[in-house]
Parts: structure tokens; sequence; C-alpha cells
């Protein structure tokens, strides 16, 4: 079959289809595309096969074509163009000469993606009146309460206040924005993971922080990093030789790569527990890096394992 007949058959595909030349010029665009991406019945042959998008999905398209173009990869795409999210897959094909051509197909994502605004602002009113109860009972009830029960109630209202934040966040990228990285302390935030714990498997093993009290402030969101924080705590519980206590440090660093804040855990873990790399999980990697920091393990003989996470200083003057 030849490759004009090839591209033909596309045109009864109900899936967005492009196909550009080793310049990354377009040479094809089945019906589907074109109907979704050029309702005003423009000639796309030719054109730039990333100035077909605006915005963001530009910039992920033309990521996506220099590693087809220039490394022959296949590479992903995740897009929101007119409201819709579309899922793709950037190809290299055989073009002339020996070079190659690019084939992209797009998919659109679930429509459910259209009625998280709505669940945004459902869950806004009665996060706020949780809010304003708790406010209302700490005044009256506080005083009343042991030591213990206010630390709980206390507790309870920064978590409110996390939610809140979060909250707000995501009804900011529900309407089209960008994610904005906010800013945290380290310390404090490392304290409020460990005094959750407390009472469980942490005391058990005898959880030891090495914290400095003088940390600037880095960037991310404190509810994404107490999360992953006592994830990864949990895990390295779990897989630690029993009696063996963690160690959980966190101090400055200055360098060639610019202020920044490591936290550090570090276990002896019991080799029939431990997962075959040692390493953390894919979740807590991932939500390092989107908080713009990187995740590392590395195993000593004498000392154990570390698992070392360093985050940007919010303020590198600071």
């Amino acid at each position: 079959m030849s490759t004009a007949e090839e591209i033909s058959l596309l045109g009864f595909v109900n899936t967005p289809i492009l196909v550009g030349d080793p310049e990354g010029c377009i040479v094809y665009a089945n019906p589907s595309f074109r109907s979704r991406f050029c309702p005003n019945g423009d000639d796309l042959m030719g054109q730039a096969l990333a100035m077909v998008f605006g915005g963001g999905a530009r910039e992920v398209v033309l990521s996506a074509l220099a590693a087809v173009l220039d490394r022959g990869e296949t590479a992903k795409v995740q897009i929101r163009e007119d409201g819709h999210g579309y899922l793709g897959l950037a190809s290299p094909i055989e073009a002339e000469d020996d070079r190659v051509g690019v084939v992209m197909v797009l998919l659109e994502e679930p429509r459910v993606v259209d009625h998280v605004p709505r669940l945004v602002d459902e869950l806004g009113e009665p996060l706020a009146e949780a809010i304003a109860s708790f406010t209302t009972l700490g005044s009256e009830v506080n005083p009343l309460l042991r030591r213990s029960g206010r630390d709980a109630f206390e507790q309870g209202m920064r978590a409110l206040e996390e939610a809140k934040a979060t909250h707000r966040e995501l009804n900011n990228v529900a309407r089209g924005g960008k994610p904005t990285q906010g800013q945290f302390d380290v310390a404090s935030a490392i304290e409020r993971v460990s005094s959750r714990m407390k009472g469980g498997a942490a005391v058990e093993a005898g959880v030891e922080l090495l914290v400095s009290r003088d940390l600037p402030e880095v960037t991310g969101t404190v509810a994404a990093f107490e999360r992953l924080m006592g994830q990864l705590l949990r895990q390295r519980l779990d897989e630690r030789k029993d009696g063996k206590p963690l160690t959980l440090l966190a101090r400055r660093l200055e360098g060639h790569e610019g202020a920044g804040v490591l936290v550090s855990l570090v276990d002896v873990p019991d080799a029939a527990r431990r997962e075959a790399t040692g390493l953390p999980p894919e979740a807590i990697v991932q939500g390092v890096a989107a908080m713009g920091g990187e995740a590392i393990c590395f195993e000593d003989s004498a000392v154990g394992r570390v698992t070392s996470m360093r985050f940007a200083v919010a303020n590198a003057s600071a």
C-alpha cells in the first residue's frame, strides 16, 4: 500500500491526526483534526505544526517535536485547547532521504473534566462552614479542653486551613489558570508530620528529628509536602530492620546550584522487607519534582539508606 493510500485512510478515523515532514511542517491533517482545531476551514498545509496550537499547548507540542525530529523518540502529549483536554502521542515516521517525519494522534480526555469546576464550587461552601464552626467552637470550647484535646483541636484547625488553601488552588486550575507555587516553613511542616505519627509506629521505631530552626522557606505547597513526607516515613518504617531508629534531618544548602533546603531520612532497611530498588515510591519522586525539587536515594554499608529531597529556597536572597 502506498503512503498516499495510507494517509487517505486516516480520513475515516474519528481521532485527530496530524502528519508532519522532517522540518515539522504539516503535510496532512485528517478531517477530524480540522473540524476540532480549525473550524474556520483554514488551510494547514505547509504551516509549522506547533503553530496550529495556542498558549501552553504550543510549548508542549514544540517539546514533543524536538524529541521526535531531533532524537527519533516517541513523546507523550497532554494539552488543553478550547476548553477540551487531549492526551496524545507523537511518533517518528520514515520520510524522504531517510529522514524522520512525525505523526501525532490526539485522544480527547473523558468529559468528566468538565464537572470539576462545579464540584469545586460545591466543596467550597461546606469547607467554609466547617472553618467558621471550628472558629466559633474554639473560643467557647478550647478553654475547657485538656492539653491533648487542645492540641487535637488546633491540628484540626490547621488541617482545615490547609484544605482551604488547596481548594483555592484547585479552583484556580479548574478555571484554566496555571498552578501557583506557594512557600512554606519546612521545619514546622516536619514537626507536624512527626506529631501526627506519635502514638504509632513512629514512636516504636524512635524517629529522631535533627532539624535546624533557622531554615528559609521553600517553594511548594505545605499540604503536598506533609502528605509526601508522611507517605515516605510510613514506607521506610515498614521496611526498617527491627529495633533500628529513623533519623530525619533538614539543613540549608549553599552551592553553585543555588540556595536550597535538604531534607534527608536515614534508615537501616531489612533486606527481606525492602523493595528491590530501595528507591522512594514513584509518587514521592513525582510529587517532589512537581514542587521543583529532586528526590534521590543511596545506601552505605555503615550508615544505612539515605533518602534526600532537595527544595529550592522561595526567596534566593533569604
